[in-house]
């Protein structure tokens, strides 16, 4: 059974569902562009036509936005390598860390300055990583970037461990030096 397909070229008005070969005329005829929004069920979020691959010629490479909003070509060509194990697990991990980390840091007035850009960071990067999953293959002459990258994130995110594992072993001790100390008073005083 062919998939139905939604599409907004607007960004507001959505039509459909029509099945998967209308939609793909419908791009290929140049009746919409390839930045039209689409989705399917099984899809998280609404994406550009560029972006999905079952939507693409079966000779074309599959056309990703780019961070600078310039369409470029997904590495679907031979000898293309998939994106390095475990990238998108650390990106996923080091977002929801930002993000939850600048939701506390806006508690406090001050925190507001830096809490807000961290919350945004952490929105871009899972969004940055949910690009990386549209992706079949990569070019290989990124892969040592994309490495270096998985990396930073995977010391990013350990980072973020140690730093919750310190922050209960400091909250635990703090907690039996200020009840030592509660019960010392309370021994001098009677």
């Amino acid at each position: 059974m062919e998939k139905n397909w939604f599409y907004s070229a607007d960004g507001q008005e959505k039509k459909g569902p029509v099945p998967e070969s209308e939609l793909q005329q419908l791009l290929a005829s140049g009746h919409i562009s390839a930045a039209t929004l689409v989705w399917s069920e099984g899809m998280a979020n609404w994406a550009p036509a560029s972006s999905v691959a079952a939507l693409q010629p079966p000779s074309a490479a599959a056309p990703v936005a780019s961070a600078a909003g310039v369409s470029v070509a997904a590495a679907t060509v031979t000898g293309g390598v998939p994106v390095p194990q475990g990238l998108g697990g650390w990106m996923t991990f080091v977002g929801v860390m930002h993000i939850v980390g600048g939701a506390f840091a806006c508690l406090s007035c001050i925190g507001l300055i830096y809490g807000i850009p961290m919350i945004i960071g952490g929105v871009g990067l899972i969004g940055a990583k949910n690009l990386f999953n549209t992706l079949p293959s990569i070019d290989p002459a990124m892969l040592p970037a994309l490495e270096k990258q998985r990396s930073a994130f995977k010391a990013l995110g350990w980072s973020y461990i140690m730093m919750f594992i310190f922050t209960v072993i400091f909250m635990i001790v703090y907690g039996v030096v200020i009840f030592a100390m509660i019960g010392r008073m309370q021994n001098i005083a009677h």
